[in-house]
């Protein structure tokens, strides 16, 4: 486990297509020594905290001001596994690059920069009473744990169906960095009218058909789209600001409701320690 608050090494960057604008990206990771993950953009310091998002849908979205960084998810996960409690990101463009639609290229020049601890500890939220948030037929709860643990569902049409999934040691559960995230075919042209989706290729999703992945190499895992499931809440966990400690169950969850899960934890300080 992470004990002390950390940083990178060293500075490096990262370009590529932002999934739903379209746009090319550069972004600076840069160390830094004050607690907690954080964008720069047009002069704007945005947190990655829960209480900065400001949009959910189909991506995780933090603004302040007039400014916004969407689609920081994939890249907030990324630092969970490289175990980066402290970092700054200057970023170009209003989202996050999608780059081959999982954690991976992120995670691995972390990796690749390396990891400088700092003296002061403080990096793990421990939830204490039980938390949940449900919308229709989908919820998320949360119970006490002294690690993380997450089981996940999902259903969806054939060739999908239910997938269920448990991670019981998240901390070292790297075959999820590399799962990317999906679609369904008859759900782009709907997405794509919505001003969303115009950098979205085979290259950085997986796209369902009607009867089988429309991806000329398939998946990457059986179980690759659950996988993903569970790198986007972890991902969004993260903006709690902490390493979550807990039993995490979700079923047909999204960026919605794990926000809303964090939000219910932190409206009682009875809810959780931090240490």
């Amino acid at each position: 486990m992470i004990k002390r608050q950390t940083t990178i090494n060293r500075i490096f960057k990262l370009s590529g297509i932002g999934l739903h604008t379209g746009r090319q990206v550069t972004m600076e990771f840069l160390p830094r020594r004050e607690f907690g993950i954080a964008f720069s953009i047009g002069g704007t310091l945005i947190p990655a905290r829960y209480d900065m998002v400001a949009d959910t849908r189909l991506s995780t979205q933090i603004a302040a001001d007039s400014n916004a960084v969407s689609t920081i998810e994939h890249l907030m996960a990324a630092c969970y596994f490289a175990g980066i409690t402290n970092l700054l990101v200057y970023i170009d463009g209003p989202e996050v690059p999608i780059m081959d639609g999982s954690a991976w290229e992120f995670y691995h020049e972390m990796w690749r920069a390396g990891v400088y601890e700092f003296p002061e500890a403080g990096v793990y939220l421990k939830v204490v009473k039980a938390v949940e948030a449900r919308h229709n037929d989908a919820w998320i709860k949360v119970k006490p744990l002294n690690t993380l643990d997450i089981t996940m569902s999902i259903d969806f049409r054939p060739p999908v169906g239910k997938q269920k999934k448990r991670v019981m040691d998240v901390e070292n559960a790297f075959s999820i960095i590399n799962s990317r995230t999906f679609v369904l075919k008859e759900e782009i042209e709907a997405i794509q009218k919505a001003g969303l989706a115009k950098g979205g290729s085979l290259d950085n999703a997986v796209v369902i058909g009607d009867d089988d992945i429309v991806n000329p190499h398939g998946l990457r895992y059986g179980k690759e789209l659950v996988n993903h499931k569970i790198l986007d809440l972890i991902g969004d966990l993260y903006t709690a600001g902490y390493r979550m400690l807990g039993k995490v169950e979700a079923n047909k969850t999204g960026h919605y409701l794990n926000n809303l899960l964090l939000r219910e934890i932190f409206s009682s300080a009875d809810n959780y320690v931090i240490y």
